[in-house]
This record gives structure tokens, sequence and C-alpha cells, in this order.
């Protein structure tokens, strides 16, 4: 491949950005509350290709662990190499700026040749559409969204955790449909697109019924995670669930750990709540987690744990455990002892109930 120049987008660059991305949409970026310049990143090849790499600051949670994401969005990249190039661009500037992770929508068959995974299984389940009342979210349900975020039920894998700009800007340009009570307040919301439902909450499992109830008559699937509340809904119902992995040339969103000592230290409040409610409470000890991507140690004493950098002597030693499979681990995608079966994992018999404990697996 020719050389390849990246840098950030700037003035001077945006005259003929229309060649790779619409300028409406890059607007549209570039209104995200958490907009930062130096994420937006051009690829520039000697032959005079270019592509670009949009980089949104967002959060995700699950349980009680909070996610620091860097959204990758990829225009006008086909090459192999490129796309590389910029994700280990946007890696850099994304870490430099507090983001433990990154997300990007990839084949499959791509993605995992950078240690890239799906946070969940392929689910879809049939569904028969609804009446269609929902109506569309204006800028004054954003306060109402942002409280279903935070406090709706939610499945065990990861979900966005949006605030009240957050939803400003997504109103303004893709509203979701949304269902209100008799005081006008937001029960509940859908995002559809096509025939499908991408993302939903309800503030509990009651207005679940009655959003997928009033859901356009055009929709026929539902993708999400089984233990979603709507998917919960939608089974009592009588819908029908198909769950498998991706297939390779599926595109979809990929995640990997791009700070590990981070994205660690995110899961510290959920991996000592699972401590104290386990046979393990009050355990003194410790244990190591060793990769190519580094080490951290995670020490447990009297009801408290921290975490720190360093290979240090511990009583429980994972020996190593891949930048995919800790990506696997901290998602819930996969339980330890399935990654060891893999080779992504290596650690004794005596101390895999330990790691599975506090890394539960979420069966979606």
């Amino acid at each position: 491949m020719t050389n390849l120049t990246i840098k950030p987008l700037s003035a001077e660059t945006v005259p003929g950005i229309e060649r790779v991305i619409d300028p409406a949409l890059l607007a549209h970026k570039q209104r995200h509350p958490r907009y930062r310049p130096d994420l937006h990143l051009l690829a520039i090849t000697d032959s005079g290709d270019v592509a670009l790499g949009i980089v949104t600051h967002t959060r995700w949670q699950r349980r009680q662990a909070l996610f620091e994401v860097g959204e990758v969005e990829l225009f006008r990249s086909d090459l192999p190499a490129v796309v590389e190039a910029l994700l280990a661009a946007v890696a850099d500037v994304a870490v430099a700026n507090g983001m433990a992770w990154l997300r990007c929508p990839l084949p499959l068959r791509v993605a995992g040749q950078w240690g890239m995974i799906p946070a969940n299984l392929h689910s879809q389940i049939a569904w028969r559409g609804g009446d269609g009342s929902l109506m569309t979210a204006t800028l004054a349900d954003a306060a109402d969204l942002a409280a279903l975020d935070r406090h709706a039920l939610a499945p065990h894998s990861v979900v966005p955790l949006r605030y009240e700009p957050d939803w400003r800007w997504q109103i303004a340009d893709q509203p979701p449909l949304v269902a209100r009570d008799r005081l006008g307040r937001v029960t509940g919301f859908a995002m559809i697109n096509g025939a499908r439902v991408i993302e939903g909450r309800a503030v509990d499992a009651g207005a679940a019924r009655a959003l997928l109830r009033h859901l356009p008559d055009s929709v026929r699937e539902l993708w999400l995670t089984p233990d979603h509340p709507l998917a919960q809904a939608a089974l009592e119902l009588g819908a029908q669930l198909t769950l498998r992995l991706p297939p390779d040339d599926e595109v979809m969103p990929a995640w990997i750990v791009i700070d590990p000592l981070a994205a660690l230290r995110a899961h510290q409040t959920a991996l000592a709540a699972r401590l104290a409610a386990s046979p393990y409470a009050g355990w003194h000890g410790s244990i190591s987690l060793s990769g190519p991507w580094g080490a951290a140690h995670i020490t447990c004493r009297a009801g408290e744990l921290q975490i720190s950098a360093g290979a240090n002597r511990a009583d429980i030693e994972v020996w190593h455990i891949s930048i995919s499979g800790l990506s696997a681990l901290l998602l819930g995608r996969r339980s330890a002892s399935d990654l060891r079966a893999t080779d992504d994992l290596r650690c004794a018999d005596h101390g895999l109930g330990v790691v599975e404990l506090l890394f539960p697996a979420s069966w979606a």
C-alpha cells in the first residue's frame, strides 16, 4: 500500500470533504455534546485516496459498571490497511481523552483480526407490529428519556447511557417513538430502523407490553437481547426468538478494550459488590491478570477491592488473557471457562471459580 498520512480534520481539510461524507451529516456529528475536533481523523494516501474516521465520545453501562466508549464511524475506508491504521490512530486519541473502549461497525471477519468482538449473540425476535399510535419524541421529552436510561429495567448486557444533551442531539436527527401516560410523561421509547426495533426501554413490564402493542404496523422484528425487558414482554406475548452466532460477513458493532486498566477500574464497584454477596465475602487475597496488553492486579482486603497496574505475585494468577478475551470478560460476552477452552485465558483450576464469580457472563 502507498504511504498513509493521518491527521485531525481541520478548516484547511474541510473543503472537498463532501467526497467522503455528506456535509450535513458531518455537521450533525460536530453538534454532539461531547464533540472534539481532534477526534475526527482524515487518512490520506499518496495516491490521493481519502478516508475519514469519526469518533464520538459516548457512555454505556453494564449493571454497575460505566463504560467510556469511543464510537467510531469509518467513511470511504474499503482497504483493510486503511481501516487498521485509522482504528489504531483513533484508539490513541480516544485513550488520551479518557475513553477505555472502541466500538465500531465492521464485518466480523475483519473485526476479529484485531481482537474486536460483538457484545452479544445475534438475536432477533419475530414481531407482528402494532396499532401505530406511538408518538415521535420532541425536545420536551429529553428529561424523561434520560431518566428512563438511568432508572428503567435494563438487560444484563451493555446499554447506552444518555443524558439530556445526548437526547436533544439524538432527537434533532433521529427521534425515537415514545409512549406516554395520561399526564404526558414518557413511559417507554423505541428506536426503529426499517422494520426493526433496534433499541428501546420501558418503565416496567406493563409499559413494555403497551409499547409493543403500539409499535408501527410495519415492525416485523426486535433486534434485542433475549434478556431485554422488551424482548421478555414480546416472548410472553407469543413472539418467536432466533439466537445464533453472528456470521463472519455480517456488519455489526464490534468492541475492544483500548485502556485495560481504566476498563477494569470501571468495574471496581461491581466487582466489590459481587464479592461481598458471594461465599468469598471477607476474602483477603489477590488476583493478577496478564496478557500482551499489559498486566493488572486486583487486591481484596476486608470487603474492599482495589485495582492497580503491574504483574505482582498473587494468590490467583491468570497467566494469559488475550485482548479479545479481556473484552469478552468485561462485557460479559463469554465466561472465563469458555475463554480457557479456546486458549484466550490461562489459569489454574483453583482460580477459575473466583474469576467467573467476579466476571459473570450474560447468556445473551
